[in-house]
């Protein structure tokens, strides 16, 4: 694999990069959260639908792509330290969740309900999530070989392609509801590190 013949001295795999780019992860997560809560209160219908679209488009790029731009990944260690870094992002986000989100008010807790009030049933789910998304922007990233820049690149075809599939989804498997553009991100973004393995090959 490429990844795996990239050299590793480029990577940025200190602790306190990690710790310091969950943290700063945490505070991202927690404010597009609160946008998003915000946002969904004011508008209905289309709007509200294009406006949270919106925000997974960017949070989400964030998400997936700002790891990699701060561990630049060249290896395969180098994936799995930005797979790492999203993982503690998504635990400092679920400290704010239930210390501060959670007592506030934010959002409405339907998720609970299901856990039968408790969150622990899809805490695991939302860490394995986070660390998944962190880790296919790194992969991506790295199989393209296009250096520092190349973390805009990826990013916005991750975008795009995603655009792209949400349109298919709706038209094909699901509603126009905000949870299919968050499917097809997550798929672009897979689709997106097989077409970058394969063509980033030399």
């Amino acid at each position: 694999m490429t990844a795996a013949t990239a050299p590793a001295s480029v990577d940025r795999s200190d602790w306190r990069l990690i710790v310091t780019g969950g943290a700063k992860l945490g505070l991202v997560t927690a404010a597009g959260v609160v946008a998003f809560s915000l946002l969904s209160r004011s508008l209905t219908g289309t709007t509200e639908t294009i406006v949270q679209a919106i925000l997974i488009l960017v949070f989400g790029a964030v998400f997936a792509f700002l790891p990699a731009h701060w561990v630049r990944p060249r290896s395969v260690d180098g994936i799995a330290w930005a797979a790492m870094l999203g993982l503690m992002g998504s635990l400092f986000f679920a400290v704010l969740d239930i210390a501060v989100l959670r007592r506030v008010g934010i959002y409405p807790w339907a998720w609970d309900l299901i856990g039968g009030g408790s969150p622990y049933w899809y805490l695991p789910v939302w860490l394995m999530g986070s660390a998944i998304i962190a880790w296919l922007g790194a992969w991506t990233v790295t199989t393209q070989r296009r250096g520092d820049g190349g973390v805009l690149v990826a990013a916005a075809q991750a975008e795009g392609l995603a655009i792209v599939l949400f349109g298919v989804f709706v038209m094909a498997i699901g509603p126009f509801h905000a949870a299919m553009m968050a499917l097809a991100y997550v798929a672009a973004l897979a689709l997106l590190v097989a077409v970058s393995a394969v063509f980033g090959r030399k």
